[in-house]
């Protein structure tokens, strides 16, 4: 293991410097063309497009107006860079085999036909079946890499897909207990090209296949997109695939080209697992709200809960979800004898046995604390009074530290929830908000992404809490941002109502953050006197 760990991070500082040996390089010529025929996959996209045809047949074009944003720009999106390939690439980007393919056809043809008795009694009986969205079919652990995943780089990729690849792999490896190596004599390994359009992968550990294509072509080299095709590559499908999906999202197909619909089918229990972890509309996994749309103002799929629209679709790299389910999906909790005593929905690091993996918003290590800011001006426990008190933040772009995030918890008295009412956001819209934006944690279980807010049409937009704790992020990673915003607490029973007003108090630092706060716990933990 060690050893491993060692050629691992030996191999990293090579490629960086563009010292790779000669024999963890590939010159031979691939394209998509070469591992998969439009013919023999034509035939289960039908199938598929049927059945999505079939499950929303009632379906009318009707979307909440307020899911639609004037996007000042809209992210990379997978499906258009992969445009060329979308005939034969399933769900826009994964270059399934015919076998792979065939067995989910077959088993979501036989999941639908059974839905609606299965709905009926879930009704009756208040409870379902597991939640699934990993790849385990009949043949896991086969479909994983349990020693280890070898991998070789194609000639073709350019330093910065490198770079990005690199990156995704020290990510996946640092976060789970998936060992990578470079490849020497393996059979079965991962094979990196650049030399093909868009990007794509296959989806886990296919013996039948030996050397498995992932592609990273022009567009693709970001880490949000070498984490997302690399986790296919692991075994991870997208999220909406899951067959839970329309408890979270509304998918409106007559956007939609009917020859695409296939798309949009949801993959059996029988072939995915999730491990019960809850659906998350900020996986990097997710599709963007306008993928394969026609009408881009219009989205394909939104939001159930729709102050969760704005956080669909994000690029920025996986969340905490997508890193408990490869964790789950790798058994890694089985290298630690005994557990660490997570607390707010972390869980055993199975790199160090002693401490826990925290959500978005924690630290510690057992997640018990507020997880640490970018700067030690910002970040923080505001205690909530039922007297609202008024939150402004700013944070620029004008110091050396690109990425900026302040972490702070609200916290109001047991038995009571927060009200948060959003005044002000001025920032580029941009959908995921995963450049610039507030992030909320409003609802009880911490592990999902929370509400994300970038786009200015988010002011005037109030918040009721499921708990007595909401953990925020205020975080600027391309421009500036800020924020204004009410806070204060009411019994679980109460209404929204008008908050009475207070002064605001103004933190100004070298770290480009500016701070206003009309409680003083916030500025005596900073060393600050109060100055109305």
């Amino acid at each position: 293991m060690r050893s491993e760990k060692i050629l691992f991070y030996g191999y990293l500082i090579l490629t960086s410097v563009e010292c790779v040996i000669a024999q963890f390089v590939s010159n031979e010529s691939i394209k998509l063309h070469d591992i998969l025929k439009p013919s023999d996959t034509h035939r289960l996209f039908d199938t598929l497009q049927y059945s999505v045809e079939e499950q929303y047949s009632d379906s009318h074009l009707s979307f909440d107006v307020s899911t639609i944003y004037n996007y000042s720009e809209k992210p990379i999106s997978i499906g258009k860079l992969n445009r060329k390939y979308r005939d034969i690439l399933y769900e826009g980007d994964m270059a399934i085999s015919y076998k792979q393919l065939s067995i989910i056809v077959n088993g979501s043809t036989e999941y639908r036909k059974a839905a609606k008795p299965r709905q009926r009694e879930k009704k009756e009986n208040g409870s379902d079946r597991v939640k699934r969205q990993a790849y385990l079919d009949q043949n896991y652990p086969a479909t994983i890499w349990k020693n280890g995943v070898p991998f070789m780089f194609h000639e073709s990729l350019n330093p910065i897909a490198k770079a990005a690849i690199l990156k995704a792999i020290h990510f996946w490896y640092r976060e789970t207990c998936i060992e990578f190596r470079p490849r020497t004599f393996q059979k079965e390994y991962l094979l990196f090209i650049g030399n093909d359009e868009g990007c794509w992968s296959t989806v886990g550990r296919d013996a039948s296949q030996g050397k498995q294509v992932v592609s990273i072509g022009d567009g693709c080299e970001h880490f949000g997109v070498t984490s997302h095709e690399l986790a296919h590559a692991l075994g991870i499908f997208h999220e909406q695939s899951r067959f839970d999906r329309d408890d979270s999202v509304t998918f409106n197909p007559r956007v939609v080209e009917k020859d695409l619909l296939f798309n949009f089918a949801k993959i059996s229990p029988r072939q995915m697992s999730t491990y019960g972890l809850p659906y998350d509309i900020g996986s990097v996994m997710h599709y963007t709200p306008t993928e394969f749309s026609i009408i881009p103002s219009i989205p394909t799929l939104t939001a159930i809960d729709t102050n969760l629209q704005q956080t669909m679709g994000q690029l920025e790299g996986p969340s905490f979800i997508d890193v408990y389910i490869m964790n789950q999906h790798y058994q890694c909790q089985d290298k630690c004898q005994t557990q660490a005593p997570c607390q707010n929905g972390g869980f055993t690091n199975s790199r160090n046995c002693k401490v826990c993996k925290c959500p978005t918003g924690f630290g510690g290590p057992f997640c018990q604390l507020i997880s640490l800011s970018f700067s030690p001006f910002c970040g923080g426990l505001l205690n909530a009074e039922e007297t609202s008190r008024r939150f402004d933040i700013t944070i620029r772009q004008s110091t050396n530290t690109r990425s900026k995030t302040c972490v702070y918890h609200i916290k109001a008295p047991e038995g009571k929830k927060i009200i948060v009412d959003i005044l002000r956001i001025d920032s580029k819209c941009i959908e995921g908000c995963y450049q610039d934006g507030l992030e909320l944690k409003m609802k009880k279980d911490y592990r999902p992404v929370g509400y994300r807010f970038c786009c200015p049409e988010s002011s005037r937009r109030k918040l009721i809490s499921e708990t007595n704790l909401v953990p925020f992020m205020v975080y600027s990673r391309e421009d500036d941002f800020s924020v204004s915003f009410e806070y204060s607490f009411v019994s679980a029973t109460a209404r929204f109502d008008e908050e009475t007003k207070t002064q605001d108090v103004l933190i100004e630092n070298s770290d480009g953050v500016f701070v206003s706060d009309s409680s003083s716990s916030l500025l005596q933990k900073l060393g600050f006197r109060r100055h109305l």
